[in-house]
């Protein structure tokens, strides 16, 4: 059995510490984290299954050390362990390749089809955009009578072009170069989203799912046990702080696209730099759409009760790093969970039935 390590007051301090988080399907797996270890491959981060405080940190390889995981999870252990680095990103896109296999139900490779299908359609948008935002700002006056934002789109893409041949010996680069790059920018603006379609962009949709579930669960009633106003205060907190925090980043990164010409010389001397700034936002949110998802199929107050429990193991540690990001304190305690007493094949959180959670957690795969 490998090595596992209970940490009392898991506080990290950058996003890499904290991990991405994995949507497994084992129910006692809700909240795990991945990240790289100190030395070499991964570490998996997992609530503490007893429901007591603290996280237990283990080998990526010693999953079946705390429990017995869903094929699902197996093969979704095994595409992690394959991957180059640790982002929210590539986390989801290993994910979606497990979940098209059919190892999470048949809607789940709905879903994932769908999410992959969607996303594409919304890169090409974005990169149609940036084209069309490098026009407005480097395009030398008098070049056309047509605005850039009027222009058939064969036509801006050749007013385009012609501008890359010009602002290619300012950036030092060859035209493809430019093209290449900015098909790398448009990756990674997609999901926090520039121009008319940006609030249908995924992480912007993620954020107005996080402010309706903070505002729900402010309605929610406190008095149903003594645990419930401390879970609420929690979650709230949480949320309050991300969305602040989320509300700064994603201005900063749509700012970067009002200046392309600068934003592409970044990209040129330091394109992991640009990278980890457009993807704060996504760090930010990391595991919080499951959360969403979770609140907002439990319709029924008793299914938030439990829902809140739930919850209250999968919170996303703010780590200090935030705080750099945009230029306020960060000050969250990480999650105080509760115990609770459960029988055989019953999760600690609800009492409700193991195959019936490894459902659950599948439609919430699904988007469901």
């Amino acid at each position: 059995m490998p090595n596992r390590t209970a940490n009392q007051s898991f506080q990290p301090t950058t996003f890499l510490e904290r991990g991405a988080s994995v949507s497994f399907t084992t129910p006692v797996l809700a909240g795990a984290r991945v990240r790289p270890a100190d030395r070499f491959g991964l570490e998996l981060i997992v609530p503490n299954p007893s429901g007591g405080r603290g996280e237990y940190i283990l080998p990526w390889t010693g999953l079946r050390s705390i429990c017995r995981p869903t094929v699902h999870d197996v093969q979704l252990t095994e595409q992690i362990a394959g991957l180059r680095g640790v982002t929210p990103a590539s986390i989801r896109n290993a994910t979606r390749h497990v979940a098209s296999q059919g190892l999470a139900g048949r809607a789940a490779i709905s879903a994932a089809s769908s999410a992959l299908a969607e996303e594409e359609e919304s890169r090409v948008y974005t990169n149609f955009e940036l084209l069309l935002r490098l026009v407005q700002q480097a395009e030398l006056p008098g070049t056309s009578t047509i605005r850039p934002e009027d222009e058939r789109p064969a036509a801006l893409e050749q007013r385009a072009r012609r501008v890359i041949t010009q602002i290619a010996p300012q950036l030092r680069q060859d035209n493809e170069m430019i093209g290449v790059a900015l098909e790398g920018l448009a990756t990674l603006f997609n999901p926090v989203g520039v121009g008319a379609r940006a609030t249908r962009a995924r992480l912007p949709h993620a954020l107005a799912s996080l402010k309706l579930m903070r505002k729900e669960m402010l309605d929610f009633p406190l008095d149903l046990d003594d645990q419930v106003p401390g879970l609420v205060q929690m979650v709230v907190a949480t949320a309050n702080m991300t969305v602040e925090c989320v509300d700064v980043t994603l201005g900063q990164a749509r700012a970067l696209a009002d200046n392309l010409l600068d934003l592409l010389g970044a990209w040129r001397t330091d394109p992991a730099g640009v990278s980890r700034q457009l993807t704060r936002t996504d760090w930010l949110m990391d595991g919080w759409e499951r959360i969403c998802r979770l609140w907002s199929r439990s319709e029924k107050i008793a299914a938030r009760r439990d829902a809140l429990d739930e919850i209250g193991a999968m919170l996303p540690i703010i780590p200090r790093e935030a705080g750099e990001w945009v230029g306020f304190h960060i000050e969250i305690e990480a999650p105080r969970r509760t115990h609770r007493l459960v029988t055989g094949h019953e999760d600690w959180r609800t009492g409700h039935h193991v195959q019936d959670m490894i459902a659950r957690n599948e439609a919430l795969l699904a988007g469901c």
